[in-house]
């Protein structure tokens, strides 16, 4: 039955990812002439548990302090055009804070970048800024994820990263950035030891531990995880995400 419902939750996850691989937008209409420019809005009031809901890498970088959220809006996230409360318009003019309270329970809050446990192998050659791009794009994929089972965020993870990989992605074995997240993410070049990072950077992210088998050597790559005393794969690259066959074995490499 649990290996049923295993099935089940990878099979939906992945039909997502190729629903949402396969859409193509519409054309947008012109709007009347009189609706072109949106109307004016009054100040409200700056609400820090939507800010930090909506934006993780605040978080990340800050914390849920209700006051350094307010900070960071009027200093950065104002300019940048996020938004402070529920239904503003973007870089919204606001006065004084919501009566709520925000709560790590309530949002969440990933794993800032320099507390990775991972961190040395991810970085690899990249240097801050390079990580730091691909540490906000493995964000975005691993946010809607984060109040799903351990094993449904490794659904996720691979199917999303497969799909990346499916794009159009090129493999390569030299290009710079080949075996590193940036490489996977930013760049669009890929190889097993790059993939076998991008998905440890997500798992970082999530706060889940992992082991990165066959690091650094000629041989296929992938993310090993301890679930419960039950180790399982995580490998976007070789098609499989589930329990190992044995340990450290691949159950198709």
């Amino acid at each position: 039955m649990q290996k049923k419902k295993r099935c089940k939750a990878m099979v939906s996850i992945l039909c997502a990812a190729c629903l949402l691989a396969g859409m193509t937008a519409l054309p947008a209409k012109a709007a009347p002439a009189e609706a072109q420019s949106a109307p004016a809005q009054s100040a409200g009031r700056f609400d820090p548990a939507y800010y930090a809901a909506t934006y993780p890498d605040v978080v990340a970088a800050l914390g849920t302090d209700s006051q350094a959220l307010l900070n960071h809006y009027l200093e950065h996230g104002m300019k940048e055009g996020r938004r402070p409360y529920r239904g503003s318009n973007p870089g919204a003019a606001v006065e004084g804070v919501a009566d709520t309270t925000v709560s790590v329970e309530d949002v969440f809050v990933p794993v800032a970048m320099k507390d990775l446990a991972n961190l040395k192998s991810l970085r690899k050659k990249a240097n801050d800024e390079e990580l730091t791009q691909a540490y906000n794009v493995a964000l975005g994929i691993v946010t809607p994820y984060a109040d799903l089972s351990r094993q449904e965020q490794l659904y996720g993870i691979a199917s999303s990263l497969r799909a990346i990989f499916d794009s159009g992605m090129g493999y390569s074995m030299s290009t710079p950035h080949y075996n590193d997240p940036y490489g996977y993410f930013v760049l669009g070049t890929a190889s097993c030891a790059g993939c076998a990072r991008a998905t440890g950077l997500c798992l970082n992210i999530l706060g889940i531990p992992y082991e990165h088998v066959n690091e650094n050597q000629y041989s296929h790559q992938w993310c090993r995880v301890n679930i419960d005393g039950e180790y399982w794969i995580c490998d976007a690259f070789g098609l499989y995400c589930g329990p190992e066959p044995a340990p450290y074995a691949h159950p198709y490499l």
